[in-house]
């Protein structure tokens, strides 16, 4: 590995043989002292013991958990990202006592100086929102 400078017609940079090479110290973490070969231990002087890599979930997010108000009641609701406004308005008419169609919702952010968002579409995604765990859903009456 250490005298490699071409490898499939392209230039091995000094950042790819570093990448490489710490790679190689990364998988070998887990191997008993007596299987590891002896590149490692060179690697290991050249860069040190090194930390596993963090491990990162970029997923989705599926559900999360919000305060639902309603006039002076507030009720935690754990909700499906992935279903529609639509949706979620038949999941509140048992929280709220009200029909679909007799109630605004609003999103409030936690996270943002910004006021209260109705979700007025009812084909649009939860998830495009970006509700996150301790938000809030205001479920309001409509006024006929």
């Amino acid at each position: 590995l250490p005298s490699i400078s071409l490898l499939n017609g392209s230039v091995v940079t000094d950042s790819e043989r570093e990448d490489a090479e710490r790679f190689f110290i990364r998988y070998h973490f887990d191997y008993p002292e007596e299987e590891l070969p002896y590149r490692y231990h060179c690697l290991v002087t050249k860069y040190g013991k090194l930390e596993p890599l963090a491990e990162i979930d970029l997923r989705p997010r599926c559900r999360a958990q919000v305060e639902v108000h309603y006039e002076e009641k507030v009720e935690q609701l754990s909700i499906r990202l992935d279903q529609t406004v639509a949706e979620l308005k038949k999941q509140l008419t048992t929280v709220v006592q009200l029909s679909t169609n007799s109630m605004r919702i609003y999103y409030i952010d936690k996270c943002t100086a910004f006021g209260p968002e109705e979700l007025k579409y009812n084909t649009r995604a939860l998830h495009s929102y970006s509700i996150q765990d301790g938000d809030e859903i205001l479920v309001v009456p409509k006024i006929k």
